[in-house]
């Protein structure tokens, strides 16, 4: 059997990420095991995932003839599939077909209308639209099939998830999944039910995460899942991490050095290599002591005023003034995250970002024009600001909806830490940042209460509930903000001069951004909300840094691999 280069560089211009063969075969090696074993991969694309099988199960003994028979191979683009059979039979030497369908279209086995039988393992790298581009037709059949299997995603979750839910309920039982995933399998939110799922589908799930990109120049970063034993009994969980896909050739010996968490005491997020299982434990403690809850308990979080067109909205104060426009219709407003000081924002820092002509006036209007709002808004017209999408869905077109003065802002992309900023300053922001309303917190608290969000629990919570993306930022959704746990208002109240004292150590640590100015003021904001809990408190500032630094050791990564491309064009 020979492979096909050119064929399969063909296929690469179809605009899929290639899965490397370092990072596929020991995949294959270990979902394929015996010569009748049959495989599955839902979305083939490049063909590199089924090549290997038909390869693999020759080496064990099957004929050209049973391999192919054995072999079942989807992608959606048909181009991709007719490659994937042409290569497929040149190299066993019989006639394979590979279905040009959307996986989503097909019934699972044993439906009334299912024409696919099951198999003894799935494998694949699942293609990635995130939540924002997954609409339409596939959304709803993408979220009719994960219910199917059993799984309630919410609107946060990329096609992959669905796409594994599915793809479960073809395999065989006692039968196997090999998978690439992007990372957020591990950590995001969205992911729980999809953890759970798996965790009671499969005897054993064992993920190995990378610390360096697989992938130049995706954004995601990705693991791997290996699962087995279809429908026995959950028996453990194994968490991995190494270098890179190189390190896979001993595949064996990795998995063989995971850390294993046995049912029932898996962490909530499954992300090797540090004291996870004790901090998830840790935290869930402090929620049932009522020491600290999620933050949705006492606010709500949402996403800041949504204007179509910030460069037109958001105006300088010279340029306000140039217009003529009136200063009753003239709004303090943020628009970006580095207009947050620290953890405190006044009217002062609004007058300063003034005199430093910044854009952080948004113009609101009244229902009655002046002469000069008119000229402005007969302008924004001729430049076609009325008809972008945001602006040409409302009436009229020129007053931004949905504004509100929260009682404090939450960065929505976060690099050393996420920061909570009270709103001293009545201003309003654009969706460059989160707005938190605190209606339960009481207004003589509420400084504290920001004081204490900086705090290893909190941090913690933070990076296990949130996304890490490309950059080595943390990204936070609303609903995601809303799970966060933070100080309950019992535990703030009880130390609320301790904090407000530590407020100036705080503000200088944030104001300079220095890492280990920032880790020292939480650790004294730990001492002060954890007191004799300060060991466990070690535990968590030790996993917050290694889920930081994870984050930037892949951003630097990503940074190197960009920049030697562009050296050598």
């Amino acid at each position: 059997m020979t492979s096909l280069p050119a064929e399969r560089q063909a296929r690469k211009g179809l605009g899929a990420f290639y899965s490397p063969r370092s990072l596929v075969e020991p995949m294959v090696s270990w979902a394929v095991t015996t010569p009748s074993t049959s495989v599955l991969d839902p979305s083939c694309g490049d063909g590199v995932f089924v090549e290997l099988a038909a390869e693999r199960l020759c080496e064990l003994g099957a004929s050209p003839g049973s391999a192919a028979e054995l072999i079942h191979a989807i992608d959606l683009n048909p181009q991709a599939a007719r490659m994937t059979a042409e290569t497929l039979s040149r190299i066993l030497g019989v006639p394979l077909e590979a279905r040009a369908q959307s996986f989503f279209s097909l019934e699972p086995p044993g439906t009334l209308f299912s024409t696919q039988v099951p198999v003894d393992t799935v494998i694949g790298n699942p293609p990635y639209i995130r939540y924002q581009e997954f609409t339409g037709l596939s959304r709803r059949e993408a979220l009719a099939r994960a219910t199917g299997a059993g799984v309630n995603l919410t609107r946060l979750a990329s096609s992959w998830a669905h796409f594994v839910a599915h793809a479960v309920t073809f395999i065989k039982p006692k039968g196997r999944l090999a998978l690439i995933l992007p990372a957020e399998l591990v950590h995001a939110a969205y992911s729980a039910p999809l953890r759970r799922f798996l965790r009671e589908s499969f005897a054993d799930v064992a993920v190995i995460s990378f610390r360096r990109a697989v992938f130049p120049g995706a954004q995601e970063s990705v693991v791997i899942l290996l699962a087995s034993g279809k429908g026995e009994p959950h028996q453990r969980l194994g968490l991995v991490a190494v270098e890179s896909s190189q390190d896979l050739q001993s595949l064996a010996e990795v998995l063989a050095r995971a850390e294993v968490f046995q049912n029932g005491s898996e962490p909530t997020k499954w992300v090797p290599g540090h004291t996870g299982n004790r901090s998830a434990l840790f935290l869930a403690r402090l929620q049932k002591d009522g020491l600290f809850c999620p933050l949705g308990q006492v606010g709500k979080v949402s996403i800041g005023f949504v204007s179509g067109a910030n460069d037109f909205f958001v105006l300088t104060p010279k340029g306000a003034g140039a217009l003529g426009l009136p200063k009753r219709s003239l709004r303090p407003a943020l628009v970006r995250a580095r207009q947050i000081p620290s953890f405190l924002l006044t009217r002062k820092d609004i007058a300063a970002m003034q005199k430093e002509n910044q854009r952080c006036l948004l113009w609101l209007p009244g229902q009655s024009l002046t002469r000069a709002e008119k000229a402005y808004a007969r302008n924004g017209e001729a430049e076609g600001i009325h008809e972008r999408y945001k602006c040409r869905v409302r009436t009229p077109w020129y007053v931004v909806p949905g504004v509100v003065v929260p009682e404090a802002f939450l960065t929505y992309m976060s690099d050393t830490v996420p920061r909570l900023c009270l709103n001293a300053a009545a201003a309003a922001t654009a969706n460059t940042l989160l707005a938190v309303r605190l209606p339960h917190v009481p207004v003589g608290l509420r400084k504290a209460f920001v004081v204490a969000f900086y705090n290893s629990a909190t941090m913690l919570s933070c990076e296990r509930t949130g996304r890490s993306y490309g950059g080595g930022v943390l990204k936070l959704e609303p609903r995601e903000a809303d799970q966060v746990l933070v100080p309950s208002v019992a535990l703030v109240r009880q130390h609320r001069g301790e904090l407000l004292a530590l407020g100036p150590r705080l503000h200088e640590a944030l104001l300079h951004g220095r890492a280990t100015q920032i880790a020292e003021a939480l650790v004294a904001v730990d001492k002060v909300l954890l007191g004799s809990r300060m060991a466990d408190a070690q535990d968590l500032s030790e996993e917050r840094a290694a889920l930081a630094a994870r984050r930037k050791l892949r951003a630097s990564s990503e940074s190197l691999v960009q920049e030697m491309l562009a050296f050598y064009g």
